[in-house]
């Protein structure tokens, strides 16, 4: 993304108010001479300051002056990434940005640290870290792995509120944090349901192969509650269904394969995640399989493109974005679950079943 040099401007004259070194009530040089100072026009300066203004940072009064607004707050929050962040395929980029734009709206900072790095500091660093930035929230995004227990005991040196804002059951006893997690099971659980409501009982599903999870979790259901739904729900409860792969298109277009030259072959397949349910359409279209007339093909996650498919894919919404928004909302309030004694809390955040052009009705066999 390109930046304009007015916004970082605005990026620089915000961190020094929301850190003090413009602190509130105080008068900034004026227009001419900031402007000088900081090696931008008139004009540059002004639509920053037009932009604090926006967010009640600083208040000009005419003819007297630019003022830092006298109910600024200082909040910074550590964000912990693991390593892979950044990857298409990692939740943690879309929470990210989720957290980002909270952060903008609140006027808050976050300062981003990787899981490997924080865990090579010492406890003098991190007491360090947590006065020189005031840093009073720690945000801990696992990439919806386990956490590392030595991790939470680095964390914990804080002593500050934290919050996992994409968890898994079990995270908030494991760790003693605040976590947001997704309720897998009733969301895989209606996207089976769907697939039901036009008429499909043989639905393979294609799971990933993630060693930081636990394998023995179907999104949220073990192999035999898996195959007990399917009974319970009048679908085939043919374990042949039931595959796993590594991340590699060899091994999906094997399974893939595999179940359509059987006797009797799905109708419909739901997917681990919107990652996989591509891969899946793509060994489709170089088997000429017409999808959905002759597989119905659903995703998890809604990542970016999955829209943009053709058909466009059938998924559930996880809203990482709003993830994050609410790993924000919860720390600003953190007075309310962050006390001594306090048994850690679990938050189930929304998801959302889109319906789009990858399912239909079976084909009669």
């Amino acid at each position: 993304m390109i930046e304009f040099k007015k916004d970082l401007i605005y990026e620089q004259l915000k961190r020094q108010i929301l850190d003090r070194t413009f602190f509130p009530g105080m008068r900034l040089p004026n227009e001419k001479i900031l402007a000088r100072r900081l090696n931008v026009g008139q004009v540059t300066l002004r639509s920053a300051l037009a932009r604090l203004e926006a967010e009640k940072l600083v208040e000009r009064i005419p003819g007297r002056g630019t003022f830092v607004s006298e109910t600024t707050q200082n909040r910074t929050f550590l964000l912990i990434l693991p390593d892979g962040a950044e990857t298409l395929e990692s939740p943690s980029r879309y929470i990210a940005e989720g957290l980002s734009a909270a952060a903008e709206k609140h006027s808050i900072i976050i300062e981003r640290c990787p899981a490997s790095l924080l865990m090579s500091f010492s406890d003098e660093e991190c007491q360090t870290m947590k006065e020189r930035y005031r840093i009073s929230g720690i945000i801990l995004e696992s990439g919806h792995a386990r956490i590392d227990p030595a991790l939470s005991v680095q964390v914990k040196k804080f002593a500050l509120p934290v919050v996992i804002p994409h968890g898994l059951p079990g995270d908030a006893e494991q760790t003693g944090f605040l976590v947001l997690r997704t309720d897998e099971r009733n969301a895989f659980a209606d996207g089976l349901n769907t697939l039901k409501s036009y008429g499909h009982r043989r639905i393979a599903f294609l799971r990933l192969h993630l060693p930081t999870e636990n394998l023995t979790s179907i999104r949220g259901f073990t192999e035999e509650e898996l195959l007990e739904f399917y009974r319970a729900n009048n679908f085939d409860d043919d374990r042949e269904l039931l595959a796993t792969v590594r991340n590699s298109q060899l091994e999906i277009d094997a399974v893939v394969k595999k179940w359509l030259s059987s006797p009797a072959p799905p109708t419909a397949v739901i997917c681990h995640s919107d990652r996989i349910a591509m891969r899946v359409m793509r060994t489709l279209k170089e088997l000429n399989i017409p999808v959905p007339q002759q597989l119905s093909v659903m995703g998890y996650s809604n990542y970016p493109g999955s829209q943009l498919m053709t058909p466009a894919l059938t998924t559930i919404d996880i809203h990482f974005a709003e993830c994050g928004r609410i790993a924000i909302e919860q720390l600003m309030n953190s007075s309310r679950w962050f006390y001594p004694g306090k048994i850690p809390d679990e938050i189930l955040t929304p998801y959302e079943l889109i319906t789009r052009e990858s399912i239909s009705v079976p084909r009669q066999r």
